[in-house]
């Protein structure tokens, strides 16, 4: 992902294609104006979910802008309170109706965490999903390597996901999970690949900052589309917004990577509630 710009998309395994840049709306407190502002800058992306209770919030900003709503990449996810067929597929129709949208293009279920038979059996709602139509594309949140493996085995599974959202920046790589997926064809999405602002002052951050009169968070962000992760930063305020799409047109050395490769602290750079690997 170092050739991009901000109409650079990747392709999934369903052959449809998804932006590397989106715009998040986990915890925003003004999600309609806010991607509003990130649609006027060019993104094309946005990343909504039930459990965030914005999604007629993230369909009014898509019904209001001056982008065509097929010009614009929807996610939304399943959270654990519908999980089973049938609830999958009321959970895909209620999505739909708050976001105003006929067809949704990425649906996923949002964590591992109710088991193995309640994972598959939601699974198998959005791929009914899929054959009717209202999803284009499936893929899953928070999920470990051994959640693949399982699901891969059971009946009835017909299409595999085409995205693992995760948390992902320098001090939570994910190394063996970003790895697998790779391998497997599976495109990463990062969630909070800013650490939720909290990282900014680091100091070689700050270094490679001054170093490529870019600023912290673009260097961040930056990083991360060079391991060949999609990414969905958020924030309430439009010269972030802006900020954030700043990272096209240039890129980091293969040395500079290095070193914020070794930035790396493992789960404890997780927020802790959402380690792919802390469910069966």
């Amino acid at each position: 992902m170092t050739d991009l710009n901000i109409a650079s998309t990747v392709r999934l395994n369903s052959n449809h294609s998804m932006p590397v840049l989106g715009y998040g709306t986990c915890q925003t407190s003004t999600c309609t104006q806010s991607a509003l502002a990130a649609l006027k800058n060019s993104y094309r992306h946005i990343d909504s979910a039930q459990i965030y209770k914005n999604e007629a919030e993230t369909g009014a900003a898509v019904a209001q802008s001056n982008v065509k709503a097929d010009e614009i990449f929807v996610c939304s996810k399943l959270w654990e309170d519908m999980y089973t067929r049938e609830g999958a597929l009321k959970g895909v129709e209620l999505s739909l109706q708050k976001l105003g949208l006929e067809s949704i293009d990425l649906y996923l279920l949002h964590t591992p965490r109710p088991g193995r038979k309640a994972r598959t059996e939601s699974w198998l709602g959005l791929q009914d999903a899929v054959k009717k139509g209202w999803v284009k594309s499936i893929g899953v949140s928070n999920w470990a390597p051994k959640h693949f493996e399982q699901l891969a085995t059971e009946n009835g599974v017909e299409i595999q996901p085409a995205v693992n959202q995760i948390e992902f920046h320098p001090w939570n790589q994910q190394k063996e999970l970003l790895k697998y997926c790779k391998e497997k064809g599976i495109v990463v999405v990062a969630y909070s690949p800013l650490a939720q602002g909290k990282r900014m002052k680091d100091e070689t951050i700050m270094k490679l900052s001054q170093k490529y009169g870019k600023t912290p968070a673009q260097i961040v962000l930056r990083w991360c589309l060079q391991k060949d992760v999609v990414v969905i930063p958020k924030s309430d305020r439009e010269e972030r917004i802006i900020e954030n799409k700043g990272i096209f047109g240039w890129e980091l050395s293969n040395e500079d990577c290095q070193v914020i490769d070794g930035l790396d602290e493992g789960q404890k750079g997780n927020t802790g509630e959402w380690d792919p690997y802390a469910w069966d």
